[in-house]
């Protein structure tokens, strides 16, 4: 078992108080957006053990079998196949999307044959992989995903009363499965121009403030993103409030953003995201249309399932991306996934992480369970967050 030093990332959405609160660290006015634990090859964790400290993605790829299992290893070759993270928003995250596993293979491919950089701002696919993503709520979290009805996001369209949407309004109000897809088609060329009306709806949100929340939402994205066609997204998705404890799935192809709080976010390893929106970054409007799912759907919550006494798993309906949390009382001794690499984070009160050697865990504190470990078990009085595959 290795001691986890996380990677922070100080983006601009990021909070100036929720991880540092939980960390207990001095609140200094800088932006904490991400803690990655993991072996992302851009910002590793380091890993503690046996006196040495070494990173992660290193160990991984010095003894990967004994570090991920023969199912891991089998699945995804010698990496991590997923990514844990702390992640607190008090702005939005860009409206975005990720693609199926054939969909970036093709789409890696392409590019490679045309020749994009990898550090081209205009790239689009990153790697080869898909990029499903399970999130855990530790306050309130609040986030777009997935589309509505189209008649329902015609009426919230209508409120604003501004004549230049009268065109999104009969693509939304013609019904059947392409309404969405003309609908997002219409709003994404937007920015190829100037859309005066954008302004106008930016007013109309702010006057309309109380008669509907979506609107307060409308009203609040155009602060962040003065001129962005984008702050049309919540009347167009699923607008949804996460409470402590729950989860939620993002399948490839779901359009979705964070709003506001902070979770555990659990993904699969890539930097395979198209963004459609609330962004300054590059939109690559044909590649977004074509991977998107434009079937109105409600928001996957994941129910979770009770192992036992005090022990929840949220498992994602695809292979590799689990979750499951251990919460102790009174020095009780549970048991955490038996198998396979997992990282624990500790999120609440005090635990200790026995497999191989013990490890005391404070809030925002984490370690780095290998395969070979075999398994493992949670005490203390408090909770963990384990991420397996």
């Amino acid at each position: 078992m290795y001691r986890l030093e996380g990677a922070v990332r100080r983006y601009p959405w990021g909070s100036t108080t929720l991880v540092q609160q939980l960390l207990d660290q001095p609140v200094d006015g800088r932006p904490i957006a991400e803690v990655w634990m993991g072996a992302h090859p851009d910002d590793p964790s380091v890993a503690g053990g046996g006196g040495r400290w070494t990173p992660l993605d290193e160990l991984v790829a010095a003894r990967p079998e004994a570090m991920l299992g023969p199912r891991a290893l089998t699945r995804t070759g010698p990496r991590l196949p997923y990514l844990a993270k702390i992640l607190a928003a008090s702005r939005a995250l860009s409206i975005q999307v990720h693609p199926t596993a054939v969909q970036a293979e093709a789409g890696f491919a392409a590019e490679e044959e045309r020749g994009v950089s990898l550090d081209d701002p205009a790239r689009t696919y990153r790697d080869r992989s898909d990029k499903p993503e399970l999130v855990y709520a530790l306050t309130p979290f609040e986030l777009l995903s997935g589309l509505r009805e189209p008649e329902q996001s015609a009426k919230l369209v209508a409120e604003l009363a501004v004549p230049a949407l009268d065109p999104l309004i009969g693509l939304l109000r013609g019904g059947g499965p392409d309404a969405q897809r003309g609908a997002l088609t219409w709003l994404l060329r937007q920015r190829d121009t100037v859309a005066a009306w954008v302004g106008e709806a930016a007013r109309s949100a702010r006057d309309a403030i109380g008669a509907r929340p979506e609107l307060a939402i409308v009203h609040r994205l155009a602060q962040q993103f003065p001129g962005d066609p984008g702050l049309l997204a919540p009347l167009l998705l699923n607008h949804e409030r996460l409470e402590p404890g729950q989860a939620l799935y993002t399948a490839p192809g779901t359009l979705h953003a964070y709003l506001s709080g902070m979770a555990i976010e659990v993904m699969a390893s890539s930097d395979n995201v198209l963004r459609a929106g609330l962004t300054t970054k590059h939109v690559d409007v044909d590649e977004v249309l074509a991977i998107t799912d434009f079937t109105p759907r409600l928001t996957g919550f994941l129910r979770p399932v009770r192992l036992t006494p005090g022990v929840v798993d949220f498992t994602a309906p695809v292979d590799g991306l689990g979750l499951s949390v251990v919460t102790p009382r009174a020095g009780e001794d549970l048991p955490g996934p038996v198998d396979g690499p997992r990282v624990v984070v500790c999120v609440e009160g005090e635990v200790e992480v026995a497999a191989g050697d013990v490890q005391r865990l404070l809030p925002g504190q984490a370690v780095f369970v290998p395969h070979v470990d075999g398994a493992m078990t949670v005490s203390g009085n408090g909770t963990a967050v384990v991420a397996h595959a």
